[in-house]
This record gives C-alpha cells, sequence and structure tokens, in this order.
C-alpha cells in the first residue's frame, strides 16, 4: 500500500496537460497552493470550524484537503518538451519580489485609521513564516525559449527543464 495520496497518474496527468498547453500555445502558469517540494506523504486531513478533525467525522461538513507536492508537479511539467519549471519560491518570497511592501505602504496610508489593523493582519498573514508566508509555495511554468521569471532568477537547482 503506498502512503502516496494522490496517485502519481493523476498528477502526471494533470500537469502534463498543463504543460502540453503552454508548450503549444505559450503562456505561464502561476501554480500557488500549500504543499512541500518533496514528494507527497500523506496528508489528507479534514477541518470544521478552522480546527483539525478526523476525515470521517461529520461527513459532509468538514473541508478535506492535502498539500501539494511542487516535486512531482515539477517532474510531471517537466516531462513535456520546451517546458520549463521554475520554483517552488516561498508566497513570502513571491510576494515581496511582486511588490507587496510598496502595496502594503499604500494601502495603508488611505485606509481609515480604524482599519489600519486589518491591512497589518492581512500582510502578516499573507507573508509571515508562522502563518501562509512559508507553507505556501509558488511554481511556475514557461516554455523553455522564455526567459526565466524574475521571481524565479535566485532559485538554483530548482529548474526542471526537458
Amino acid at each position: 500500500r503506498s502512503s502516496d495520496p494522490v496517485p502519481e497518474a493523476v498528477v502526471s496527468t494533470q500537469s502534463t496537460g498543463l504543460a502540453e498547453r503552454i508548450a503549444e500555445v505559450g503562456g505561464t502558469a502561476l501554480i500557488i497552493d500549500y504543499g512541500e517540494d518533496s514528494t507527497s506523504e500523506l496528508t489528507f486531513r479534514a477541518f470544521r470550524d478552522h480546527q483539525q478533525v478526523s476525515p470521517l467525522e461529520d461527513l459532509g461538513l468538514c473541508d478535506l484537503t492535502a498539500d501539494v507536492s511542487f516535486k512531482d508537479l515539477r517532474r510531471a511539467a517537466s516531462k513535456v518538451n520546451g517546458v520549463t519549471a521554475h520554483g517552488p519560491v516561498t508566497q513570502s518570497s513571491f510576494l515581496t519580489l511582486m511588490g507587496i511592501g510598496e502595496r502594503f505602504r499604500q494601502l495603508y496610508s488611505v485606509v481609515p485609521e480604524d482599519r489600519q489593523d486589518a491591512v497589518i493582519h492581512a500582510h502578516n498573514f499573507l507573508c509571515s513564516p508562522e502563518e501562509m508566508g512559508d507553507r505556501f509555495k509558488v511554481l511556475c511554468l514557461t516554455r523553455s525559449s522564455d526567459p526565466v521569471p524574475f521571481c524565479f532568477e535566485s532559485t538554483p537547482g530548482k529548474q526542471a527543464t526537458s
């Protein structure tokens, strides 16, 4: 019995289909989700009212989830000629390079004083390593002939090219 929560064939089929489309017509895919840059382990779980519960508890009333294996996505996409997978990088790194700090300063300067704490909380929730900043990752698929997207330039050893 495998500990892999999603059969490799499913990951491969979905990722390869997306990569084939990019190879044929161009474009870029950004895949943003929580997970790790490793092979999937059993991460299937359920949440209800923001608390982790048994997946068999209160059937139909819980949110079911599993972590993404970015390693498996990258490996599947790399099987398509002409496509390169960049990353993953942390959401915090990606958003920082995309200018979230400047956007935060802009929002903070124009919102009413009673909403400034909400802007701070939202920024921290998205970028803090203790919240979504490190838990969420960003993977980018491009044509191999396209330049490396600037948010992924400093991720040596994380590219899978075919």
